[in-house]
């Protein structure tokens, strides 16, 4: 194969060169895979965290739990870590910390009224 300037590859006995158009072509590419954002994974802690507050919208969507009812669950599961919020309104304040996780659930009674449920634990 002759050495043509036009060629991004050339092969000789030693091996293959690259041109300079090709060597920043791929320094440039090298450059963009570095920068693209990295995923985060969920942690075991962050996964049972979410577990528990879906069992509870569970539990408290299948039998119509009152608002007391809701703080004291939230408080034996997470104790002062976390909020639940009803309709906008706040039912249980807590002490907020590094790292936030929510979970919202709309919840219907006999009537078909509903009531918005947020949970949100905070955790180190």
């Amino acid at each position: 194969m002759s050495n043509k300037m036009g060629l991004a590859i050339s092969f000789n006995k030693k091996g293959f060169v690259f041109s300079l158009e090709a060597t920043l072509a791929l320094i440039l590419f090298g450059l963009m895979l570095f920068t693209l954002p990295q995923i985060q994974t969920t942690s075991l802690k962050e996964l049972a965290i979410s577990q528990q507050q879906n069992d509870l919208l569970r539990v408290w969507s299948a039998k119509e739990s009152s608002e007391s009812e809701m703080s004291t669950d939230t408080q034996k599961m997470f104790g002062q870590n976390a909020e639940v919020w009803v309709n906008k309104k706040q039912l249980l304040p807590s002490q907020k910390k590094k790292n936030a996780l929510a979970s919202e659930g709309i919840l219907l009674d006999e009537k078909l009224n509903e009531k918005r449920v947020k949970i949100i634990v905070y955790y180190e």
